[in-house]
């Protein structure tokens, strides 16, 4: 991703819910960057997120890598989330009923959706819920000097794909987001309204404990 104002703000948001949920005491809080590797910024047993975590944090994403590795996030992250919960069975008897969200914010790029379809399930299986949240005003500005914003939105992106049919290969074409692995994402044309989809999504996902 390329450095600008919209990206900031995300990550800034991102700083302020997190900081949130910490004054809530609703669970621990990890946060981690990622591109061509991971990198975990904030672990689960840092302690308490502060303004001083928030801003060191903020001022560690650079956002110069080539790729967006989102396999190697999600399966990253499900093994951080899996010791967070060995932690937690240590001292509560309750672990084994602990549900975990995870927020991903990002261009909504990614490989390998079978293999993430896969690891997905597995999230699900261990009771993590996993929300994509995509920045489609990242593509829209890198089109916005060529006026070409509208066709290069994530909504109108489409790709190549081969079919088996009757032992046959053929090529279809078809919208990107038709093949998302992700069950729960919201595409975000508008990154000003970032901090109202963060409240919406973590709304849902305490409905969602809450009904189990």
């Amino acid at each position: 991703m390329a450095e600008s104002h919209s990206v900031h703000l995300a990550y800034e948001t991102l700083a302020l819910v997190s900081k949130a949920l910490s004054r809530l005491e609703v669970g621990d809080v990890a946060i981690a960057k990622f591109g061509e590797s991971v990198d975990v910024l904030h672990g689960f047993d840092s302690g308490p997120f502060t303004d001083q975590a928030g801003m060191r944090i903020v001022s560690a994403f650079q956002f110069d890598q080539k790729a967006t590795q989102v396999l190697s996030l999600v399966e990253t992250s499900l093994r951080l989330l899996e010791q967070a919960r060995e932690r937690r069975s240590m001292s509560s008897a309750t672990a084994a009923d602990l549900w975990q969200l995870e927020i991903i914010i990002s261009d909504g790029m990614c490989q390998d959706h079978e293999k993430l379809r896969t690891v997905l399930r597995k999230a699900e299986e261990e009771r993590v819920m996993v929300v994509f949240i995509i920045l489609d005003s990242l593509h829209a500005r890198s089109s916005s000097d060529s006026g070409n914003a509208n066709q290069n939105s994530i909504l109108s992106m489409n790709q190549v794909a081969y079919k088996n049919i009757d032992g046959r290969l053929d090529l279809h074409v078809e919208r990107y987001l038709d093949s998302f692995p992700f069950e729960y994402y919201v595409v975000l044309r508008d990154v000003e309204a970032l901090p109202e989809v963060l409240s919406g999504t973590l709304k849902q996902f305490f409905e969602r404990v809450t009904e189990q």
